[in-house]
């Protein structure tokens, strides 16, 4: 009787491509012909290609897998959000996750105890990144690759940027080629940047301002992981530069374009609203030396509805923006924290979740798209404390 393991070696790649992401990674130990295969960048490439995009919820420190269903909501329906599970780094179940950076199915984590730690949540492989100077807080970092189509992890970098002893800013790159980090002499943001960063292609990009108050001053930042080098970018034409913004954030459509949402408050007839911006770049990144956008969205909403966005996946083609948003509100007898998914299109603003916590949690919720990875994460270096 014939079994898969006398198939011949060049008709494993088209089987094993097809089936689950996150159930190779239990195959690996089947026969060594199977684990050099997983390992194999052709395979991992091949089976990127037909992996099913996920999304995870970051909130409460936790990091949960989300099903969003807005299929209906051109027909009249109302969208739906499932929790699917949670994913947990492993031997780190205490962890209590701050902020969440991610580049082709990889995750950055840093906690809330100022570690680092890139992690896999398909394989569930992990490392944790021993600092050069003791990580902060304030720090702001980004996950990328050198080469768009590696599927190494040697092509991976961190960018982290922070003060040095004397408060004077520094940017660093963690090489994983080389398991260290090293100081970008003369390289450094000078900006302020005010939302969570998105990797795309070979680069982060990030909505910043000068650090002089001046509406002209903002801008989209980019960090090119293979050139190491940031670049300034502008924004839409009709982005609201002198608006008191709620919020503006970034996102990625695809493994293409970028978009940009402006969250701003306005008045009609004395009555107080929210308005909702919704950007998309109109060329493929990395075809331009600059951006260009078109506007996709305008929505209205009572200001009670949306206080504050905090991330967002942008549906393209529906016109369907799902955002996460927090607030903070004193009542009589103690503080309540709320975290909640909304939905936003073409006459459309609805809750899908919405949790009221009197519990006080450190950071911000956060919304990931992402498409699983069979990239290999060396076993983690010992953890040093600085």
């Amino acid at each position: 009787m014939t079994t898969i393991s006398d198939l011949p070696y060049d008709l494993l790649p088209e089987i094993l491509s097809r089936l689950p992401t996150k159930s190779i990674p239990k195959l690996k130990t089947t026969c060594k012909k199977w684990y050099a295969l997983f390992k194999d960048p052709k395979f991992v490439e091949k089976k990127l290609g037909k992996a099913a995009r996920e999304t995870v919820f970051l909130m409460n420190h936790e990091v949960n897998s989300i099903s969003v269903d807005i299929h209906g909501i051109p027909k009249g329906y109302s969208a739906s959000m499932d929790f699917t599970g949670t994913l947990t780094i492993p031997e780190g179940s205490d962890l209590e996750i701050f902020r969440i950076h991610h580049c082709n199915g990889l995750f950055l984590c840093a906690t809330m105890n100022c570690r680092l730690v890139v992690w896999n949540p398909c394989t569930g492989q992990i490392t944790w990144i021993i600092p050069r100077t003791r990580y902060d807080s304030d720090d702001i970092y980004a996950l990328g690759c050198g080469d768009d189509k590696s599927s190494s992890l040697h092509s991976y970098k961190i960018l982290r940027c922070c003060d040095d002893n004397q408060k004077k800013p520094v940017s660093e790159i963690y090489d994983f080629s080389s398991s260290s980090w090293r100081v970008l002499d003369g390289v450094t943001a000078n900006c302020f940047i005010e939302c969570n960063g998105v990797a795309l292609k070979e680069s982060a990009y990030w909505y910043a301002s000068d650090k002089r108050e001046t509406p002209k001053g903002k801008f989209i930042l980019r960090f090119d992981f293979a050139t190491e080098r940031f670049a300034r970018l502008c924004l839409p034409l009709n982005f609201q530069r002198d608006r008191d913004n709620k919020s503006v954030v970034v996102s990625v459509v695809g493994e293409e374009k970028l978009a940009l949402l402006q969250q701003f408050d306005h008045r009609v007839h004395g009555l107080k609203y929210s308005k909702i911006k919704i950007w998309v770049t109109d060329t493929k990144i990395g075809e331009g030396k600059d951006l260009s956008w078109s506007n996709i969205l305008v929505e209205e909403l009572a200001d009670d509805n949306l206080p504050s966005v905090t991330s967002f996946l942008l549906e393209e083609e529906k016109k369907v923006a799902v955002c996460s948003d927090a607030v903070c509100s004193d009542t009589d007898t103690e503080d309540e924290d709320r975290r909640r998914i909304y939905i936003v299109g073409e006459g459309v603003d609805e809750f899908v979740y919405d949790e009221v916590s009197t519990e006080t949690s450190h950071n911000w919720p956060f919304l990931v798209s992402y498409v699983p990875n069979l990239v290999h994460i060396e076993k983690d270096a010992p953890i040093v404390e600085v």
